[in-house]
């Protein structure tokens, strides 16, 4: 007689029928119970998500506030306000953005034929840079001359009969402590910002043989460079930094300019 199998029939894993483990109401349990972990995944992945967008937001409108600030913002409002005034208008043709390699300042032309003046610490590791004027195109400008000692620099443009700025003459230049100005540069993100301050005296840097000119005013990073300008259209400074006013003891920061009598005589030694 031959040998017969009469124990339960064997099933390999991949033979078993689920379906005998369960019934109706069980596989209805199941089902629900996998659909709602499901859902639990996807809502944590999503919580998860949602946390790293609004990380993100926060990183970024750190940034933007840096930028857009409430005297950022009101500066924008007064250069709207003064660049409807004709002779700021002319101003601003002179003003010129100069940069290279990520590095962004101000500079404006003291001479028909292509001299810009600007700071030496914008140009401090370069003797090449890109200027750029507002309506008259971009040129390729060679650093003629540094004078750290007064962080001035001079840039050459090949160019004819372009708008310029002049320099005031005046060596007392003190006399005019409480006068209003105005100046013109490219803080922050922005361009041919014009503004207005006050001189409010004068100021003595370490390793510095000439003081430095005070003004109150909102000066902000871009603004190097820039001109400060008089009543009558001269400039009688440059813009250079910021500092803590050492007149008073509270923690006010004002901007410190080169006076424009020593720009002059740079100027007039290279144009001799």
């Amino acid at each position: 007689m031959d040998n017969e199998n009469i124990g339960p029939k064997q099933h390999s894993e991949d033979e078993i029928d689920w379906e005998t483990f369960f019934n109706p109401e069980d596989k209805q349990e199941w089902e629900k119970e996998k659909l709602q972990k499901k859902k639990r995944k996807k809502f944590f992945v999503k919580i998860v998500s949602s946390l790293l967008v609004f990380a993100l937001l926060i990183s970024g409108l750190e940034v933007w506030i840096n930028i857009f600030n409430l005297p950022a913002i009101n500066f924008v409002k007064v250069s709207n306000t003064l660049s409807k005034q004709p002779e700021v208008k002319e101003f601003k043709k002179s003003v010129v953005t100069i940069e290279w390699d990520g590095v962004k300042g101000t500079g404006f032309t003291v001479s028909p034929n292509g001299l810009i003046v600007t700071n030496e610490h914008v140009v401090e590791h370069t003797n090449r840079v890109n200027v750029h004027f507002k309506s008259d195109g971009s040129y390729v400008g060679k650093v003629i001359a540094k004078h750290p000692e007064i962080d001035v620099a001079i840039v050459e443009i090949d160019a004819e009969n372009i708008p310029f700025l002049p320099l005031a003459l005046e060596h007392d230049w003190e006399k005019r402590v409480g006068e209003e100005i105005i100046f013109i540069g490219n803080p922050l993100a922005f361009t041919q910002i014009a503004n207005q301050g006050t001189i409010i005296g004068k100021a003595l840097l370490t390793d510095w043989d000439v003081p430095v000119m005070m003004i109150e005013a909102p000066i902000y990073k871009g603004n190097s460079g820039s001109p400060i300008l008089n009543q009558n259209g001269e400039v009688v400074g440059v813009i250079f930094a910021t500092l803590q006013n050492p007149q008073t003891e509270s923690k006010e920061i004002v901007g410190v300019a080169i006076p424009s009598y020593h720009i002059r005589e740079i100027v007039d030694h290279l144009t001799k």
